[in-house]
């Protein structure tokens, strides 16, 4: 892949190279929304990332250098498997993408990399001597269940830990205590940009209350998609219809059900739903907690970031055989909207290790 070059500007602009985790899509999101923020605060922003994540990028219509390569983690049943596999695979695919990276940075010549969960991004700053940020809501592992798995993941935990530790700074989108480099700046959600009745109409949706069903980028989205249609059937719910957002493959049919592909500002779905039902992503989570929309998650059973995500909610992967008594417990059950600005804490964040830069010079 050919990279453009970018001379240096006479003026002082902060020039940040973004890099994205390429699985699933909530990194993506994620990072629009802080690139639009450090664009407001003065910054000239590039992004680079691979795979799906790359592709939805570019839908939004913003350049993105699809140089990264990351496996999807396999799921077999709505189970996680392979985990061993899964590690040694992410490894040569990061030996991969770095020779790409480098090129990348030595085109671009950054003044910060900062990396979405995205790994080569900070393995290059660090041989370039740049400032380096890392962003993650996963500071654990914990996903290996076999004795092969768990001595991989013991050697990719420390190496996991000593990135942590060493990097300029470390921004987590959740509530916490910041110390160190680590910095606690809350979750980053995308605004909404239309109301409910807007989105009715675009989407040609009818009345009644909509059951929205995220669809993750990586896991048991098709197999869930049916099992919640089939248990919206069986909820009794005659006024309750199915949005399905997020699916590449064939549509999903059935009364009542409106399979609606790829969504762009799901956002804004989420927050004209009257429950949501998903994955235990971070991303979905949160969109629905910044719009007071209730919400169901299902994680996929020993994919250990989503089981800690449901559980902190109270749900489990068990909780996919009772789907139907739980669309008709929280369908509706709307809570006080939260307003979360974690994009702008961590723009100050980054844009502050210039500062810090110049102090030390």
């Amino acid at each position: 892949m050919e990279l453009n070059t970018h001379p240096r500007p006479t003026a002082s602009v902060p020039r940040i190279l973004l890099g994205v985790s390429p699985i699933g899509l909530g990194h993506a999101t994620r990072a629009l929304v802080l690139l639009k923020e450090l664009e407001r605060s003065g910054a000239e922003v590039r992004l680079f990332s691979g795979g799906r994540a790359a592709e939805f990028i570019e839908t939004m219509g913003i350049p993105v250098d699809g140089v990264v390569d990351d496996p999807v983690p396999r799921v077999v049943n709505g189970e996680m498997s392979q985990v061993a596999l899964w590690y040694v695979r992410s490894w040569v695919a990061n030996r991969k993408t770095v020779p790409r990276t480098r090129r990348l940075v030595d085109s671009y010549r950054p003044d910060i990399v900062v990396c979405d969960e995205e790994f080569s991004g900070v393995v290059v700053a660090e041989e370039r001597g740049l400032k380096r940020a890392f962003i993650s809501d996963e500071l654990q592992l914990g996903f290996a269940r076999t004795w092969v798995a768990r001595k991989i993941e013991q050697r990719v935990e420390r190496w996991y830990r000593h990135l942590q530790d060493s990097v300029d700074l470390l921004i987590v989108p959740e509530f916490g205590q910041s110390a160190g480099n680590r910095v606690f700046v809350g979750p980053i959600v995308r605004p909404l940009t239309k109301s409910p009745e807007e989105v009715r109409s675009e989407r040609r949706l009818p009345g009644g209350r909509m059951v929205l069903f995220a669809m993750s980028g990586s896991g048991i989205g098709r197999e869930f998609a049916i099992r919640l249609r089939n248990a919206l059937r069986e909820s009794g719910l005659s006024d309750a219809f199915l949005v399905i957002a997020g699916n590449r493959g064939p549509r999903i049919s059935g009364e009542g059900v409106y399979d609606l592909g790829l969504v762009a500002d799901n956002q804004n779905l989420v927050a004209a739903a009257a429950l949501v039902v998903s994955t235990a992503g971070k991303s979905t989570i949160d969109e629905a907690a910044a719009a007071g929309t209730p919400i169901v998650v299902i994680p996929i059973r020993r994919h250990a970031e989503q089981e800690r995500n449901a559980a902190a909610l109270g749900f489990s992967s068990a909780d996919l055989d009772r789907l139907a008594d739980l669309v008709r417990q929280r369908i509706g059950k709307r809570e006080t909207p939260r307003r979360f600005d974690g994009e702008v804490a961590a723009s100050r964040a980054i844009l502050s290790l210039l500062e810090v830069g110049k102090g030390s010079g």
